[in-house]
């Protein structure tokens, strides 16, 4: 036979169990990043937090603005270094690798004129010889061959395609991409467009304050502005996430060994805090950020206590005696 006994501390147990969860769904949340030693300067706030300060007689407004844009096309750059024996041969094989990487790259869809080979270096390579006498040893440099060393820059539109360039260079024993550059078509439009829209947040503030009894109208101004681009090369930082040994390892007397604690990078874009107005926030892919601020200084009038005067004229009249009477007007 079954009994089932009811607890009333039950919804309570319950309770707790689930706000236990649900903190530690939310602490997943956080990300590895929480536990690197400088995580800080991760989560590091607006370096320069939007104003609206009055000081003395001086209103200042500022407004901070961004855009977020994916890149038009981009430029990966990589890197090769060849040895031979001879000037032919290292020529021979430095140029073969090179073509057969832009024939491959030609299958990709990208053309010839958008490939383009930058000559770094070609210095002689010297090694020791020994030469041998009765009682010394001494050791000689003599030329042992030639290095070349080469950068191959590749244009593309598609960011997936970046995987199969690599493959591609790969096979040719190039294995060292230098760095990827981001383009973007005509950036004076987007400025245009975040001078815009920090405009019209402008004109919010400046009713907002005038609706306050600040007398903005007869307000002197000047003001500024700041337009800036950051890149997401720029942006990319190194992180190392890895939890903490167990103490109760040391204090056991056990022996430790330390396990290597791989080190990586990862994509850190501008933090939102320190703007009132973003365009295109949600991103996957790594933008170029445009940036955007406005400043206005307002020099407001000040408050004098105006005193009514009331204009009163009166008439006197000097007799042939040399008396003043006062002369009535009507």
């Amino acid at each position: 036979m079954t009994h089932t006994h009811t607890d009333r501390r039950t919804p309570a147990l319950f309770l707790t169990a689930f706000l236990l969860a649900a903190a530690g769904t939310n602490a997943q949340h956080v990300g590895n990043l929480i536990y690197d030693q400088n995580a800080r300067i991760f989560f590091q706030q607006a370096e320069q937090p939007m104003k609206a300060s009055i000081q003395g007689n001086t209103l200042v407004l500022e407004v901070n603005a961004m855009m977020n844009v994916e890149a038009d096309s981009y430029l990966a750059i990589f890197n090769l270094t060849q040895l031979g024996q001879d000037v032919e041969e290292v020529d021979s094989l430095i140029n073969g690798r090179i073509g057969r990487m832009t024939r491959d790259l030609k299958k990709l869809g990208i053309r010839e004129q958008d490939v383009f080979v930058d000559m770094l270096t070609f210095v002689p390579v010297y090694e020791y010889e020994e030469t041998r006498k009765l009682f010394t040893r001494t050791y000689q440099e003599v030329p042992a061959g030639f290095e070349v060393q080469k950068n191959i820059h590749v244009r593309f539109q598609d960011p997936k395609v970046l995987d199969r360039i690599m493959t591609a260079a790969a096979r040719e024993g190039i294995y060292d991409l230098v760095k990827v550059d981001y383009y973007v078509e005509g950036t004076h439009q987007r400025y245009d467009t975040l001078r815009t829209f920090a405009a019209r947040v402008m004109k919010d503030k400046l009713k907002l304050f005038k609706d306050m009894g600040l007398q903005v109208d007869e307000s002197y101004r000047t003001g500024a502005e700041k337009t800036g681009a950051f890149f997401p090369l720029q942006r990319y930082q190194n992180y190392s996430a890895h939890s903490r040994m167990s103490l109760n390892s040391r204090r056991r007397g056990q022996v430790v060994n330390d396990v290597r604690k791989p080190s990586t990078m990862f994509y850190n874009k501008v933090p939102y805090s320190e703007f009132e107005l973003v365009l295109h926030p949600e991103i996957t892919e790594p933008p170029v950020q445009f940036t955007y601020n406005l400043t206005l200084h307002l020099q407001l009038p000040d408050r004098e206590t105006k005193k009514e005067v009331k204009e009163t004229i009166k008439y006197l009249w000097l007799t042939p005696e040399g008396e003043v009477k006062p002369l009535e007007v009507g």
